[in-house]
């Protein structure tokens, strides 16, 4: 971006009065500032870049001269270095199409995979540039996890999964401001994975109609008190007795490979190599649920339950953890896990238990739909239409599984 260009972005902005009750004025201000923002973040990136070269510790520079953390300063060195491997990312973000949010995905994705990974995700990352600077940041980030798994695909991962369980960690202490006990762990995919199944399922066994005593309030505080107690029973063996782990597979016919066959997604919030999940076959209770464009085409189970009841069943829950992987509303990053399927037309209303009437919300935004007058529809093909009180609508297409 030029610099009259810039000059006239900062004008054009800081014409709008901040009192300003157009809309549209101020998204298309807003819309000016995110270009902004990225100009800077190029900026940024060229300066640490040049510190770089005449600086001993460039981090501690920029965190001094940027009055930041070190952490922080860090991030920038990443983004430079990334921006130097994939040079298209350099111009792009200096000419404000995409942010330097955008770089940090990449630069994060290329430090998890082994050496050989890394250089072939580099060797097809320019041709991500145009992906990036026409998606938000959850939607690039998703497209470059995809596209590192197909270039792990090609080696078994057996590697780095033994290189992370060397890593594993734990800590306790007493933090001095509070009193109170503190735990830090570090765990490798696989046990993380198995820890969080037992601590899942625990919650919805022992808290699913009850709550103990002093449970807060607030929806986010309440779900960290209930896992701690859930993380206690298990210690003192007083927890529920938990069967095997329930896997939900999802083949997804709506973007086949370059071979033709459907996307396989295992609906793990970590990845795991293949042998591992081979084997997690043999001691897990593993569902099939065959989606297409958002749809359910085929899952077990009894999936319309009519007036006959209120409650969702088991197989309905698996179908549409099969289609989402969070809450429904667009943006809610709120685990599937804990979400309520809530009746699109409501129970009271005449509204059916049937997979087409039934969305996962968080008890954040079930309040919203409840209490504060968001009006929901749903289409067959699952666009999800929502109408808020000030006259504003928003509609979002099918979800995709892997917006986690």
């Amino acid at each position: 971006m030029k610099v009259a260009d810039v000059h006239e972005l900062v004008s054009r902005v800081a014409a709008v009065d901040t009192g300003c009750a157009d809309r549209h004025v101020l998204e298309a201000a807003v819309a000016e500032l995110r270009r902004l923002r990225s100009w800077l973040d190029g900026r940024e990136v060229s300066f640490a870049r040049s510190l770089s070269a005449v600086s001993s510790f460039p981090e501690k520079s920029l965190a001094d001269a940027g009055r930041s953390g070190l952490r922080q300063a860090e991030r920038i060195i990443h983004r430079a270095e990334t921006v130097d491997q994939v040079p298209e990312f350099r111009s792009s973000l200096e000419a404000g199409r995409l942010t330097g949010a955008h770089v940090d995905v990449l630069s994060r994705t290329l430090r998890k995979l082994e050496p050989a990974v890394q250089q072939r995700l580099v060797d097809v990352a320019p041709s991500l540039v145009l992906i990036a600077e026409n998606a938000t940041v959850d939607e690039f980030a998703r497209t470059v996890r995809a596209e590192a798994r197909r270039l792990e695909r090609d080696t078994d991962g057996l590697e780095r999964l033994e290189r992370q369980r060397r890593a594993v960690r734990f800590e306790s202490w007493i933090d001095r401001e509070t009193g109170m006990g503190r735990w830090s762990a570090t765990w490798d995919p696989e046990t993380m994975l198995h820890l969080e199944s037992r601590i899942e399922a625990s919650v919805q066994a022992m808290f699913h109609d009850l709550q103990p005593d002093g449970c807060p309030t607030d929806l986010l505080e309440k779900q960290s008190f209930l896992r701690a107690h859930a993380v206690l029973a298990l210690l003192e063996g007083s927890g529920p007795r938990l069967g095997r782990p329930e896997v939900v597979v999802v083949i997804d016919h709506t973007q086949p490979d370059p071979g033709g066959e459907p996307s396989i997604d295992w609906g793990l919030p970590v990845e795991l190599p293949q042998r591992v999940l081979d084997d997690l076959q043999q001691t897990a209770n593993v569902f099939t649920i065959v989606v297409r464009n958002g749809v359910v085409i085929d899952a077990p189970g009894e999936l319309n339950l009519g007036r006959s009841t209120r409650t969702a069943n088991r197989a309905q829950r698996r179908a549409l953890r099969a289609q989402y992987a969070t809450c429904a509303i667009p943006g809610c990053h709120v685990r599937y896990s804990r979400t309520k399927l809530h009746h699109v037309i409501w129970w009271r209303n005449g509204g059916a238990t049937d997979l087409h009437n039934l969305l996962p919300l968080c008890e954040r935004h079930h309040q919203k739909v409840h209490n504060d007058g968001w009006l929901l529809s749903l289409t067959p093909g699952r666009t999800l239409t929502i109408r808020f009180p000030d006259g504003e609508i928003m509609t979002t297409g099918p979800p995709k599984r892997n917006a986690a």
